[in-house]
């Protein structure tokens, strides 16, 4: 008699412990999940069958499948349809150094390429960052994007981009490695949206970007990858219709 009451103590703290452990398995269980969202804005058409010149708007959603705060990313890779043409050459360039130093107001004007927004979460608070993109120096067969992001006014984040032309479905490729965001108390942020959009006219009236001539169905193919703190990685898919259609007001 006395036995059964500790027999069953010892039971409802062994069930209590596997279904914490039951929990904490299904909390870390969330897959990491990534929206791509790609645009492009018209800036000229063309005569005389030339390329129509547009701005690229570029842009993902990161999150979870359970809806909590994703690990952050440290690594993004995105892919662009094939046919595109790219002109850096027509624009200025900046540097890291100068960035870090000086800010965006030390870089050329004509070296910028575009700017947007991010959003960023910490702490359990979301912190809004602007972004402004510009044209760095050319390496080898590629060439540098200088991204400069800041958030809460203070918190600065450099990032160093390449921009290099390759085969197959996709055209072009932008290698985006992303450092720690550390915030208060030297808590790491997860980025959990951005849109950037990106393009101008450079020298002599060249254009940064210069859209596909030929359009095979079911449109321009755009590919992100992305790789996260926690070792996971993910990817989205998007695809700009060859025919496109007017909304309604």
């Amino acid at each position: 008699m006395i036995q059964r009451p500790r027999r069953l103590l010892a039971l409802a703290t062994a069930s209590a412990l596997l279904a914490g452990g039951a929990l904490a398995s299904a909390a870390t269980a969330a897959d990491h999940t990534q929206r791509l969202d790609i645009g492009a804005e018209l800036v000229r058409q063309q005569g005389g069958g030339k390329p129509w010149i547009v701005n690229l708007s570029l842009g993902a959603h990161l999150g979870t499948s359970d809806g909590s705060v994703p690990s952050p990313v440290n690594h993004m890779v995105f892919q662009f349809t094939k046919g595109a043409k790219v002109h850096p050459e027509a624009f200025s360039t900046c540097s890291q150094d100068i960035l870090k130093a000086k800010g965006p107001a030390g870089c050329p004007a004509s070296s910028r390429l575009g700017s947007g927004s991010a959003t960023a979460n910490a702490l359990e608070q979301d912190f809004p960052a602007t972004i402004d993109v510009f044209n760095g120096p050319k390496v080898g067969n590629g060439r540098k994007l200088l991204v400069y992001a800041r958030a809460l006014g203070t918190v600065v984040i450099p990032l160093e981009g390449t921009l290099t032309k390759t085969s197959g479905k996709y055209g072009w490729k932008l290698d985006l490695p992303i450092g720690r965001i550390q915030t208060v108390a030297d808590n790491d942020a997860s980025i959990t949206d951005f849109q950037v959009k990106v393009g101008g006219i450079g020298k002599k009236k060249v254009p940064f970007i210069e859209a596909p001539t030929v359009c095979s169905k079911p449109g321009w193919p755009f590919q992100g990858t992305f790789t996260y703190a926690d070792g996971s990685t993910g990817s989205s898919s998007a695809i700009i219709n060859c025919l496109l259609k007017a909304t309604n007001n």
